[in-house]
């Protein structure tokens, strides 16, 4: 399977719905739990432990450009620090068998399966410890957000509304679940890959950047502190677009001050609310 990033074609038609009740519904609760983009780029609040299954299905018709947006980010963000968490525990651990190994020690049964699952997991080759650290790694929350805007409409396309496919992944697995673009040709047999919420989403887009053979100098950048503003450079093959697509999502980033959300933190406090 080949799985890469392809711009949303299949935006929802405008209509005239000022009121977007599901959009200003999930408004009124992030306010309720203090979650307000400002402070979260200015660095004054967490990020508290919300988790938005879906994007409203109304967001399309919000005619508050800022509020659309900060719903956007504020929906994504927790699932994204969620996703590089998860990924951190695993890379501590990978740390930890990587120092035994130097020290010339042996693995107990445990560590080696783990470290076996992990390897196929990441296609990648146990014995080789520094390319499984390369791509055992997070991805920068501001390029996560940028790259989900560009490619999913600002969370407005048919794919997200029928699949939260927020990073326009084709697919061409029968085992997984996808959605035939609108224009497909009779002998195309891709599909964009479809998920049963944002944070598998984005889970599955930042295993992707973590695996497939087209990133590998995204993830060498990376290994080096590259920031995210600077590692966009390294995703040209995201999009048939090249180098105006690297443009694209370096002037998301700049127009939202992006950068801020790459030192933002998840809350201790878990939320088990689920929005919608």
């Amino acid at each position: 399977m080949v799985e890469s990033g392809q711009p949303a074609t299949d935006a929802a038609p405008q209509r005239k719905t000022p009121a977007a009740p599901e959009s200003r519904a999930l408004a009124a609760r992030f306010d309720a739990h203090g979650y307000d983009w400002e402070s979260i780029l200015s660095g004054d609040a967490d990020v508290p432990e919300l988790s938005v299954r879906t994007l409203p299905k109304d967001l399309v018709h919000l005619r508050d450009v800022e509020l659309k947006k900060s719903l956007f980010f504020r929906s994504l963000l927790p699932a994204t620090l969620q996703v590089n968490r998860d990924i951190e525990a695993a890379r501590d651990r990978l740390r930890d068998i990587r120092a035994l190994v130097r020290e010339g020690k042996n693995l107990d049964d445990d560590d080696q399966a783990w470290l076996a699952a992990t390897a196929a997991d990441y296609n990648g080759d146990p014995a080789d410890l520094d390319d499984l650290m390369r791509r055992v790694d997070g991805v920068p929350p501001s390029l996560v957000l940028a790259q989900a805007a560009e490619e999913s409409g600002w969370g407005t396309s048919r794919f997200v509304r029928e699949g939260n496919a927020l990073f326009g992944q084709y697919t061409w697995n029968d085992d997984h679940n996808g959605i035939i673009p609108a224009d497909s040709g009779s002998d195309s047999s891709h599909r964009v890959r479809a998920f049963n919420s944002v944070q598998a989403a984005i889970a599955s887009y930042v295993h992707n950047l973590n695996t497939h053979a087209a990133y590998e100098r995204f993830r060498a950048l990376r290994a080096k502190g590259v920031s995210g503003y600077d590692l966009v450079a390294s995703l040209k093959n995201y999009s048939v677009r090249g180098s105006d697509y690297v443009d694209t999502i370096r002037l998301i980033m700049r127009a939202n001050h992006l950068n801020a959300v790459d030192q933002a933190e998840l809350s201790g406090e878990v939320q088990v609310s689920r929005f919608p």
